[in-house]
């Protein structure tokens, strides 16, 4: 084996382990403030949440419904979510019922409904919450689940998309130009402290940026559905494996055509950049999304992180070829059915801060884990924006099916008139 040869394994490796070294560095980085915290105590949320209900009903009663309402969203956002967490887990059908009291509390505040009204809500709540100290126990497996789930998702897709790009140029230019190999390494190495600069940048900028958290989770989710629907449609037109190869090859061919070690390593960088920005933006909205459940969030990088260096060594180091076709649908469909929970847990956020209306509906029972896989909140907006969204998706697909039909037939007719 020549030297070129065991050269390539060897900064394989290295690349590899200094991206899992990075990803579980990093993801720490935005979430340790958060992290070090003690784990919720319930009695201390549920006795903060009563004293700020009997102030909201004070200053109702006064005539000052400015402060009422910011009392009232104060208990419920800074106080009850934290509840929730492990509440929905126990028993997501009553979590529900108490997020839509303390929204009926708030739009009450708001219209300007008379005092024992008012009263009459709060002593509701006030019956729920005795409940709730009931019902909470354990931390259940729902929610680690499906943060997990989705952590694995994110950096596996984009880690594997990489190193598909990365093997197939590394093989377009051993065959035409060897010695562009290296400045496309050196472009993919420094790709990767850039993706890393990008995602601390997104930790500073989200921290001082003069916006509430929870309008900030919300425009982090909804950014990171627009991005995942990007990269949905994106893959569906190279679903095909003729059509990816022609991308690659085209990409691979412009860089060589200057005849530039630069444009290569730009080409490299480029290709991991990329993937590195868009890892950054899906999760810094999971971990807005998923407070207090870093350790699974990690867990899922790890997963993903360990997943990746065993197929990238595969691929890229041992020449293994993966199933391209069969991958690229599974991923695509993996994106798409996170951004249709992760736009189901926005539209009820926006729900419960009083920007949308909420018209409750009746859903057949599901699993638990079910209903967060899939970001399932039983109101009409909400199903609304994921039945739309899932509408979109599957004209997608048959359009892509349709074109990767016709694909197949003019080369089948091609190959039969040859």
């Amino acid at each position: 084996m020549t030297s070129a040869a065991l050269g390539r394994p060897r900064r394989l490796g290295l690349l590899l382990l200094a991206l899992l070294a990075i990803a579980m560095a990093a993801l720490p980085l935005s979430v340790r403030a958060d992290a070090g915290a003690p784990a919720v105590a319930v009695r201390d949320e549920l006795a903060a949440i009563r004293r700020l209900m009997a102030q909201s009903r004070d200053a109702y009663r006064a005539g000052d419904r400015e402060r009422a309402l910011r009392l009232a969203r104060q208990a419920y956002l800074d106080h009850f979510e934290l509840v929730e967490i492990p509440l929905r887990v126990a028993d997501p059908n009553f979590t529900f019922a108490m997020e839509v009291q303390f929204a009926e509390w708030r739009q009450a505040i708001e219209r300007g409904a008379p005092a024992d009204e008012i009263d009459r809500i709060l002593m509701e709540i006030d019956s729920g919450l005795v409940e709730v100290e009931r019902v909470v126990g354990g931390p259940g497996l729902a929610a680690p689940a499906f943060v997990t789930l989705a952590s694995f998702s994110i950096l596996f897709r984009e880690g594997i998309e990489a190193i598909l790009v990365i093997a197939a140029l590394l093989g377009y230019l051993g065959v035409h130009q060897p010695s562009l190999r290296r400045p496309l390494w050196i472009g993919v190495l420094l790709a990767v402290p850039a993706s890393l600069a990008t995602w601390l940048l997104l930790v500073v900028v989200l921290r001082v940026v003069p916006v509430g958290r929870e309008l900030l989770e919300i425009a982090m989710s909804l950014l990171a559905v627009a991005l995942m629907i990007s990269i949905s449609l994106w893959l569906l037109r190279r679903i095909d494996t003729r059509r990816w190869m022609e991308y690659l090859r085209a990409h691979a061919w412009e860089a060589i055509a200057t005849g530039k070690a630069s444009a290569v390593a730009l080409l490299g960088f480029t290709a991991v950049y990329r993937e590195g920005a868009e890892t950054a933006v899906l999760y810094q909205s999971l971990v807005l999304m998923a407070r207090r459940l870093e350790t699974w969030i990690a867990l899922g990088v790890l997963l993903a992180a360990v997943s990746l260096v065993l197929i990238g060594w595969a691929v890229i180091a041992l020449g293994a070829r993966l199933p391209l076709r069969a991958f690229l649908s599974a991923a695509v469909s993996i994106v798409m059915l996170l951004s249709i929970a992760i736009l189901g847990h926005a539209v009820w956020e926006l729900q419960m801060l009083g920007y949308l209306p909420v018209t409750v509906v009746e859903l057949p029972a599901l699993n638990r884990l079910v209903t967060e896989l899939l970001g399932l909140h039983p109101t009409r907006e909400v199903l609304i924006a994921q039945l739309a969204l899932a509408l979109a998706y599957s004209a997608a697909w048959l359009w892509a099916g349709w074109a990767w039909y016709r694909s197949a037939t003019v080369s089948r007719a091609v190959r039969v008139s040859d």
